[in-house]
C-alpha cells in the first residue's frame, strides 16, 4: 500500500465529508448544473461549482469557464459515439459560455509559470490536495478536520492557521484555460459541425483540452488575478 493509500485509510472517518483529502478531489461542488445549459445524459454528469462556493475558494474558479469545458468535453464524447445532434447542442452551449468567460477572464485569470501562448489563462477547476509527506497520526487528522470546518464556512485564514499548527502541508491545484485560444477553436468547432465535418471539429475541440495549464500553489502563495486592482 503506497504512503498516500494509508494516509487515506488512516483518515477516512474524519475525512469522508471533507474538502482536503490525501488525493486530488475538487472541492465544493454543487448537485446541479445551471438551468441554462443542457444537462449531460447521466453517465456525463459533472458537479459544477457555483458562484457561492466558488467565491469560497482558494482559486477563485470561473463557472462559464467551466461550464465551458464541461460542454466541450460532453461534445467530444458525443461526436465519439455518434451523436451528431447531441454535439452540436453541446457545442453551441459551449460557444455561448465561453464568450461570457471570455469578457470576465481579467477577474480570474492567473500568471502561469510558463505560459506556451499570450492569453487569458482562467481557473475552470481547483482542488485541495494533502501532500503525500504527510505522516497518518490521529493529531494530524483532528487539524484537517478543523480544516475542513472552517473551510465550509469560508474562513480561509483560519483554515490556514490550524493547518499550519499541524504541520500540515496542503497546496491547491488549478486547471488553467487559454481562454482566447479556447473561444477561437470552439468558434471552429461550431462552424465544422455545421458542415457535417465531425473529425475535424473533434480535432479543434481536443486542441483546447490539450491547451490547457494545471498549476500547484501552496495555500499561502496563491497569486491574485491579474485584474485585480
Amino acid at each position: 500500500m503506497t504512503k498516500q493509500n494509508l494516509v487515506a485509510a488512516a483518515m477516512a472517518s474524519v475525512l469522508s465529508a471533507g474538502m482536503i483529502v490525501s488525493g486530488v478531489t475538487p472541492v465544493f461542488a454543487a448537485e446541479k448544473a445551471p438551468a441554462s445549459t443542457p444537462a449531460p445524459a447521466p453517465e456525463q454528469a459533472k458537479d459544477v461549482a457555483t458562484e457561492d462556493a466558488v467565491e469560497k475558494d482558494f482559486v477563485k474558479v470561473s463557472e462559464d469557464a467551466l461550464l465551458t469545458m464541461r460542454d466541450l468535453h460532453s461534445a467530444r464524447l458525443a461526436i465519439f459515439n455518434g451523436l451528431t445532434d447531441q454535439a452540436r447542442t453541446y457545442v453551441d452551449a459551449s460557444v455561448a459560455r465561453v464568450e461570457d468567460a471570455v469578457k470576465d477572464a481579467e477577474k480570474y485569470a492567473l500568471a502561469t509559470k510558463k505560459p506556451p501562448m499570450d492569453d487569458s489563462y482562467v481557473p475552470f477547476d481547483a482542488s485541495l490536495t494533502v501532500m503525500d509527506t504527510l505522516e497518518p497520526s490521529p493529531e494530524k487528522a483532528e487539524h484537517i478536520k478543523k480544516a475542513n470546518n472552517h473551510l465550509r464556512r469560508g474562513e480561509k485564514k483560519e483554515a490556514l492557521e490550524v493547518l499550519k499548527v499541524g504541520e500540515i502541508d496542503v497546496a491547491v491545484t488549478a486547471g488553467l484555460v487559454p481562454l482566447k485560444f479556447a473561444k477561437e477553436h470552439i468558434d471552429d468547432a461550431a462552424k465544422l459541425i455545421g458542415e457535417g465535418k465531425y473529425y475535424e471539429a473533434n480535432l479543434a475541440l481536443k486542441a483546447v483540452e490539450d491547451a490547457v495549464v494545471i498549476e500547484t500553489f501552496a495555500l499561502d502563495a496563491v497569486p491574485e488575478p491579474q485584474g485585480k486592482s
